[in-house]
């Protein structure tokens, strides 16, 4: 008796045990189902590390570029569309006004001579950040990230 036999021996004992019967078709429908959920698992597992590869996007007409560590989005910043060079944030006028339809913080570029590359109204840089991370988030979550 070899090791394939003997190990169908043991299968078929296991369904007469749990269903007191054995059909050829009842193992193949078990490796089937088995082999189901080994192509689900492996894609949730390569589809989760997918979209470490989005490491930037185009918002609010600048560059954001990003690093992800342990599954977190870290340095977050934003970039100059022309040259590529970081961009400075000036939100001095966030603190002098209370209501966010006045806070305005530009985006400047001071390679490019320092020339504002966006003007973003609703919050300081703080409030930019979480607005551009939510963003990704979105993008992640409903895995429209690939489109843009």
């Amino acid at each position: 008796m070899n090791y394939i036999e003997m190990v169908m021996g043991y299968i078929k004992l296991a369904f007469i045990n749990i269903f007191g019967y054995y059909e050829a078709w009842m193992l193949w429908l078990c490796v089937l189902v088995a082999m189901l959920f080994i192509v689900l698992i492996v894609s949730i597992f390569s589809k989760s590390e997918e979209y470490r590869k989005f490491r930037s996007i185009s918002l609010y007409n600048v560059i954001w570029k990003w690093k992800y560590k342990k599954g977190q989005i870290i340095s977050l910043w934003c970039y100059c569309p022309e040259c590529g060079s970081p961009l400075l944030c000036d939100d001095e006028y966030c603190r002098s006004t209370m209501m966010l339809t006045s806070k305005t913080t530009f985006l400047i570029c001071p390679k490019c001579g320092d020339i504002e590359k966006s003007r973003i109204v609703g919050g300081d840089r703080n409030h930019i950040l979480k607005m551009v991370r939510f963003e990704i988030q979105k993008r992640i979550k409903n895995n429209t990230y690939k489109s843009g």
